[in-house]
């Protein structure tokens, strides 16, 4: 070109074909740039062809096959309703750019709410986003409907320790797929119950079958309206639960000593052995795939914690002072860039420890496995992440597993694994619990670890307790398009000791702060409405504390805290013998009420209430 010769507007000279085509190659952000060059521009992206622009895969995301409107968003799973009420497929491009920038960001800006469900530490849980509710159990048992934006209890089933008819047993695990949930019943037995019956109000389920079995279930999982169960017996079943009541499709033989994990697509089911690894069969027809040995993976990386950073004692005080002796749902906290704390992913594996209790890579024990398309990951004792891009392709053959998979290591003693270690796999990333913190690794667009020189998408870790001396294993975690969800130690309300958190009577026992786990949601919806919280040219929010605490100055009027960790040991020994009225505090502290393979039944002694507890061991989808 020569120098000082006119520039030509490229909307003078090319058809407006090779413009679309040239714009279908343009990020995001120079779209924007040429809107604000010139009227002409203005009018040919955002007015004339605006639709054609936003709707290109490239521009928007959406269902394969694409989409002529936006029904397709009521299946988001947003917590902040993120996708509601949009207008148009440029205003969808901006709110899923804003939403996926922040994600990548490795500082995102994050709010914090906090749900406590009743009185009664929640065991597992379950968001529906259409529906607007959570469903839950409890480690006393029963189960519970809360709303997802008031924090109220929608409709509860009682424990079976409080009644004789319809019940929940303590620790029950509960799947959960568009308004059917499943939990297991006592002995080998689950329940199916549905919403949406004729005649119910929002939230009521009402039982539509009890699928007994002739042997031990260890686990069972419900996702493609399948749901499929496991024995460590050897067996396997499949149930369509399109039917009424749901059919039993298929009863697989299946390799003996299942531990309880499973995950399904739509053809295939893949079953942990525990230190076999993971074998996979198909669902209609029972015939086996093949095994994942993640010690056969030769591709090693791993990442270290990052600097121990409890938030200060207060903290948790705060938190409950929050909570109040008359609300249950904490509101959303200050916009925070500290909530979430970076980590690095670095090749190659994690030195040799001295520990001579070590446990090495071939002898390790697997738990929780995930599909997510293509992708399997599974989680070991060890803290190994085992994560297979195509786990279609690496059943076949050793050589197929190592090109196809990587391991990545944790620094862990295992005791977050009694549970057999919980994962959630969404977007690209996969999320896992050690030694009390949660992982949020991203990967790259194939699904494999990225470049740890150049990651396009940052990894992160949060605390899993507002305190340390709290801390127990999680329960349950889950990844949604906007929010990180888990369950959360922290410091909750007793209002009364009546079931389902029923406000006390008048002249009842005054409220009294107790120890509890709570559902805790991580939103990093950006805000299209105000704007955004200032934050200081360090990047940390100047009303926030320190990671996963809510800012002092929000407790209401009249509640103190405590502001070292001295003080909450303190006020914790002043507070145990009031605060747990049905176990020790140090006992929930220590993660003892946590454990999977508690008895329920105090009086049953042996195998017989180890194998009755186990059956509720069971994995969720993705």
């Amino acid at each position: 070109m020569t120098i000082g010769a006119p520039v030509v507007d490229p909307l003078t000279i090319l058809p407006p074909e090779i413009v679309l085509q040239i714009l279908e190659f343009a990020p995001v952000s120079a779209l924007a740039s040429l809107t604000a060059t010139s009227k002409a521009w203005h009018q040919f992206i955002d007015i004339t062809h605006q639709e054609a622009i936003y709707t290109s895969d490239s521009k928007t995301s959406q269902p394969p096959g694409g989409s002529r409107d936006f029904s397709f968003l009521s299946d988001t799973h947003s917590f902040a309703k993120v996708f509601e009420n949009t207008t148009s497929w440029k205003d969808l491009c901006k709110r899923q750019t804003l939403l996926a920038r922040n994600w990548a960001n490795t500082r995102p800006v994050s709010q914090e709410s906090v749900l406590q469900v009743g009185n009664d530490p929640v065991w597992r849980f379950k968001a529906d986003f259409k529906r607007r509710f959570f469903v839950s159990t409890s480690h006393a048992g029963g189960l519970n409907v809360t709303d997802m934006d008031t924090g109220d209890i929608l409709w509860r089933l009682p424990s079976v320790l409080d009644t004789d008819g319809d019940s929940v047993r303590p620790y029950a695990h509960l799947e959960y797929q568009d308004g059917m949930a499943v939990f297991d019943s006592e002995g080998d037995s689950v329940e199916v119950w549905q919403t949406d019956q004729e005649g119910a109000k929002r939230g009521e389920f009402r039982r539509i079958a009890i699928l007994n079995h002739d042997c031990q279930t260890r686990g069972f999982q419900l996702s493609h309206w399948n749901l499929c169960v496991v024995s460590n017996k050897g067996q396997g079943f499949v149930y369509d639960m399109t039917q009424r009541p749901p059919k039993l499709t298929t009863h697989l033989k299946i390799e003996k000593d299942g531990v309880g994990h499973l995950d399904q697509s739509k053809d295939a089911v893949i079953y942990s052995m525990g230190k076999k690894g993971y074998f996979a069969y198909n669902k209609e027809t029972g015939a086996f795939l093949g095994n994942l040995q993640p010690a056969h993976c030769t591709d090693r990386y791993h990442v270290r914690p990052p600097p121990a950073t409890f938030p200060s004692a207060g903290a948790a005080l705060a938190g409950a002072a929050r909570l109040g002796p008359s609300h249950r749902f904490f509101p959303p906290g200050t916009p925070s860039k500290d909530g979430l704390v970076p980590i690095k992913i670095e090749k190659g594996p994690l030195p040799a420890p001295s520990d001579p209790e070590h446990v090495w890579h071939g002898e390790d024990e697997w738990g929780s496995g995930m599909i997510c398309g293509n992708l399997f990951v599974g989680f070991s004792r060890a803290g190994r992440v085992f994560i297979c891009s195509n786990w279609r392709k690496a059943v076949h053959d050793q050589a197929s597993l190592a090109a196809n998979s990587s391991i990545l290591e944790c620094e862990s003693d295992g005791s977050s694994f009694d549970l057999g270690g919980w994962l959630s796999l969404r977007n690209h990333r996969v999320m896992f619990e050690i030694q009390d913190r949660i992982y949020v690794v991203a990967l790259d667009d194939n699904d494999k670890i990225q470049d740890v020189e150049h990651p396009t998408r940052a990894s992160y870790s949060l605390l899993t307790s507002s305190a340390p001396q709290l801390a127990v294993p999680i329960s349950y975690m889950a990844l949604a398009d906007d929010a990180i969800m888990s369950t959360y130690t922290t410091l909750g309300w007793r209002d009364s000791t009546q079931p389902g958190g029923i406000p006390a009577a008048p002249g009842a026992n005054p409220a009294r702060v107790f120890p509890t786990k709570a559902i805790r949601i991580v939103s990093l919806a950006p805000d299209l409405v105000n704007k955004a919280t200032p934050i200081s040219h360090d990047g940390a929010d100047p009303s926030a504390s320190t990671e996963g605490t809510q800012s002092p100055s929000q407790n209401p009027p009249g509640q103190g805290t405590f502001g070292t960790q001295a003080g909450l040991l303190q006020l914790l020994s002043l507070l145990r013998d009031e605060v747990m009225e049905e176990a020790d505090f140090e006992e929930f502290a220590e993660g003892e009420l946590d454990d999977e393979w508690e008895s329920v039944d105090e009086e049953e002694e042996g195998e017989e209430a180890g194998d009755e507890s186990e059956s509720a061991h069971g994995h969720d989808g993705a």
